[in-house]
């Protein structure tokens, strides 16, 4: 069974496959889900400004690193605004991944 690891995109390496999809500032899809990462992908990533991925690992390679995690949420949230909702929907988000 795979789980997922964020990492740094610099850290990326072709072969990688994504477990999750990518998007741009304005939500717009640039990889799907499953995409197996190539040097023209992780180009075009570092074109559109991707800082972060999430890919699939093996279940006990998987570590949790709350940097990554904090670095992944405020990526995720960049647009959401200062609103009770979301601040209290990143922190339950924030406490599901950390236990994972």
């Amino acid at each position: 069974m795979n789980a997922r690891s964020y990492i740094v995109l610099s850290k990326a390496k072709p072969g990688q496959q994504l477990a999750e999809a990518v998007t741009d500032q304005h939500g717009m899809v640039l990889l799907p889900a499953g995409a197996t990462l190539t040097v023209n992908h992780l180009q075009h990533l570092q074109d559109h400004g991707v800082s972060i991925l999430s890919i699939q690992t093996p279940a006990k390679a998987v570590t949790a690193d709350p940097q990554q995690l904090t670095h992944r949420l405020n990526h995720l949230f960049s647009t959401a605004g200062n609103s009770e909702a979301a601040m209290q929907l990143r922190l339950a988000i924030q406490h599901y991944r950390s236990q994972s």
